[in-house]
């Protein structure tokens, strides 16, 4: 019988990263760990090399929690907004192109975007061009 190869030239081929343009924390680690069950035992990965990609990693988490953080926030902000208008009269451009105008009934949050319910169409929040200032003198 024959002595068994040092090193495979056969490497696995990891599976494929979702259609989506951001690597998330599970690619990078699936990635990280073909990396390391495919490298040449001869010459193992550099400890730099390895330290330079677990501080990668790091920064990717941290970089995913302030972005979350950021977008709540903001819908937190938008949504408050929205609710401001509550009874008042906005002129928004509608789906078809052409301006609508009417008096806000409802909001609604529809994934990440704030719908304002105008009884007679649903438009949103950012295709808002004016808003009637509400009528002060009690009549």
């Amino acid at each position: 019988m024959g002595t068994a190869p040092v090193a495979s030239t056969t490497l696995a081929t990891p599976a494929p990263l979702p259609r989506s343009s951001q690597l998330g924390k599970q690619q990078f680690l699936q990635l990280l760990v073909a990396q390391l069950k495919n490298q040449d035992p001869l010459k193992p990965m550099d400890d730099t090399q390895f330290i330079t990609q677990l501080a990668q990693f790091s920064t990717l988490e941290t970089l995913q929690q302030i972005q979350s953080t950021l977008e709540t926030s903001l819908g937190a902000q938008l949504l408050d907004h929205a609710m401001s208008l509550l009874g008042r009269t906005v002129t928004a451009t509608g789906a078809d192109g052409g301006t609508i105008t009417g008096t806000v009934k409802g909001v609604q949050l529809q994934g990440g975007d704030v719908l304002l319910d105008l009884g007679i169409a649903t438009v949103h929040l950012s295709d808002v061009q004016e808003v009637q200032a509400t009528n002060t003198n009690g009549g």
